[in-house]
């Protein structure tokens, strides 16, 4: 009897943990929202919509799409076709900072508040 209790007691605990802590937001969640980077000559903003749409500024809206894994690859396209503009790692650095990598470039994207 006491054994189960104990079990009991360990399965009741390990829920509180885990509904208190929450579940880690995925590379597709914590991606969403506006990002600007300055790793180039000039800053670049670009809104990553909840829709699969992308919009960098000053450019046309295209489509994203996120393969999870570690590390996450984001595939950047055209927005009415399958044209695959870019294939880029994606590394999250903490919630409001990621890398975007491929191609020969690095870049540090900044979460807009």
């Amino acid at each position: 009897m006491k054994s189960y209790h104990l079990l009991f007691g360990s399965v009741v605990v390990s829920l509180i943990v885990l509904l208190a802590c929450g579940a880690a937001a995925s590379p597709s969640e914590l991606l969403i929202g506006t990002w600007n980077s300055e790793d180039l000559d000039e800053t670049i903003i670009v809104e990553f919509r909840s829709d699969g749409t992308v919009q960098p500024e000053g450019e046309e809206l295209q489509r994203y799409v996120i393969i999870e894994g570690e590390p996450a690859t984001v595939k950047i396209m055209s927005l009415d076709s399958d044209l695959v503009y870019a294939e880029l790692e994606l590394v999250f650095n903490g919630d409001d900072q990621c890398t975007l990598s491929g191609e020969g470039r690095t870049m540090t994207l900044n979460r807009v508040e």
